[in-house]
């Protein structure tokens, strides 16, 4: 059984059904069926069955509901993406993402939470029994070593 992971070739701007310039504010609900392309700010609630890119000198503050989102810039809020969610390395993502696959390059900075379903595949159930409360756990124990060193070790190593 395998999982087949969708396939996100880089996209360019020509390939954008839409694209809001830089130099736009909007405050508001957007919805669309096909690609969408924020380089301005934007503030509101996005509904959308096909692509958003958020572009790198986008500032999104939104609760984001699409089939697949690419990032390059800042975004505030919460996303749900019913195929796939991909940080690039120049993104900045405050809020939780919800999507079957989700990709965060390096560089990237994400600060929330994931949630990975696939239908396909029903997700390992733990009940309330079986889970551990980690801040009640007492810390391991941690064995002091004594270390010893004479003055000849200290002597090559500093001259490394």
């Amino acid at each position: 059984m395998s999982v087949e992971i969708p396939e996100i070739r880089e996209i360019q701007e020509g390939q954008i059904t839409t694209v809001v310039a830089e130099d736009l504010e909007i405050k508001g609900t957007i919805r669309f069926k096909s690609s969408v392309m924020l380089k301005g700010v934007f503030e509101g609630e996005i509904f959308s069955e096909g692509l958003l890119v958020i572009g790198s000198t986008a500032r999104v503050t939104a609760t984001i509901n699409t089939k697949t989102l690419i990032s390059h810039g800042s975004l505030t809020g919460n996303v749900t993406a019913s195929e796939q969610i991909v940080l690039k390395n120049t993104a900045t993502h405050i809020g939780d993402l919800n999507s079957p696959f989700i990709m965060i390059e390096n560089g990237a900075v994400f600060n929330g939470s994931c949630v990975m379903e696939r239908n396909s595949f029903p997700a390992a159930s733990v009940s309330p029994a079986e889970t551990v409360d980690y801040s009640t756990q007492p810390e391991p124990a941690v064995e002091e070593q004594e270390e010893s060193y004479t003055s000849e070790d200290e002597y090559e190593s500093s001259e490394q």
